[in-house]
């Protein structure tokens, strides 16, 4: 071995032995490929001071070390996550539009999902949304009544007209709050329309439409949402991904129980009672006029009393991890 090479060899050691493991790692990440695989003074190299296994190792604890260093998306400033996922994203074109594409979450991950299940109750999940305008608080205090879990998703419009509502709700561990977006539109990044509503019109457009929601929520209830669903349901291929990317897992429903709250309480308790092993039900809890809430006040009881399992959506489904 050459004089240069004992002496970075010395270095190293001496360095490894003072420091944790960590600082070591970074200390021989930063020495040139050189210096981990020194040659004989003539030239020969198929003779290595360290084994290639331990480089090897050495290696992936290194890239596993600037990896878990790299900060989340979710971390950065909001013009700079805008434009660094409009870069990553800005020239796919979709051919995908639809309220259950891949990557949608549309039912629960749990046995027997075509009927009863094999083993355990029925098992489905009430999910209400919460899109603008009024707030109708029977569906609430039924829940509470009987201790039934729900996942709440809440835009934007309805957070600023119902603040107190809102940290209400947040507050209460019975409930997972979701994200409905931040002014409740359809999942695009080329402006489609879905039951006549514009959805966000460009890769920058849909990011705010997600994540300045998420942040709001986050600033809530003291965690980040991990679903998010879109207005109508409708998205496209690139959105459900960059939603991936936010760590938002995209939730559809198997049962739109109230068909966008325009059923009457007899049809809605119907669609509740119908209910299979794996469903995602999605009712609305902004319309306190509709039928929603009576509905659901004539079938909860007669579900439980069923032994019907309820649960909020994280209970069994794991999410989306922001990258």
């Amino acid at each position: 071995m050459t004089t240069a090479g004992v002496t970075r060899y010395t270095a190293l050691r001496s360095v490894a032995g003072r420091m944790p493991l960590s600082g070591a790692i970074a200390s021989s990440c930063s020495l040139p490929l050189s210096a981990a695989l020194p040659c004989h003074d003539r030239g020969d190299c198929r003779t290595r001071r360290l084994p290639v296994l331990l480089l090897t190792l050495l290696f992936l604890l290194c890239a596993s070390t600037a990896y878990a260093s790299a900060p989340s998306l979710a971390d950065l400033p909001l013009p700079e996550l805008k434009a660094r996922l409009t870069t990553r994203y800005g020239g796919q074109q979709p051919a995908q539009w639809g309220p259950a594409l891949p990557g949608t979450l549309t039912r629960l991950p749990v046995s027997g999902t075509s009927g009863a299940p094999k083993t355990g109750p029925v098992t489905v999940a009430l999910t209400f949304d919460a899109c603008g305008g009024g707030y109708d608080g029977s569906i609430i205090a039924l829940l509470r009544e009987l201790g039934v879990p729900a996942t709440l998703f809440l835009a934007g419009p309805w957070l600023a007209a119902h603040p107190a509502e809102a940290a209400d709700l947040a507050a209460d561990p019975l409930f997972e709050i979701a994200n409905h977006g931040a002014r409740h539109r359809p999942a695009s990044v080329t402006g489609r329309v879905a039951y006549g509503i514009r959805g966000t019109r460009s890769v920058s457009e849909f990011v705010d439409e997600v994540e300045s929601n998420a942040r709001r929520l986050a600033a809530l209830a003291g965690v980040r949402p991990r679903f998010y669903r879109a207005a109508t349901l409708f998205c496209d291929e690139v959105a459900v991904r960059i939603a991936a990317d936010l760590g938002q897992t995209v939730a559809g429903c198997s049962v739109a129980a109230d068909a966008g709250a325009t059923l009457p309480a007899p049809a809605v308790a119907r669609n509740l009672l119908a209910a299979r092993n794996g469903d995602i039900l999605l009712l609305h809890m902004n319309k306190p006029k509709a039928g929603s809430g009576a509905g659901l006040r004539a079938a909860l009881p007669e579900l439980l009393r069923r032994g019907v399992r309820f649960v909020r959506l994280s209970d069994v489904v794991e999410s989306a991890g922001a990258r």
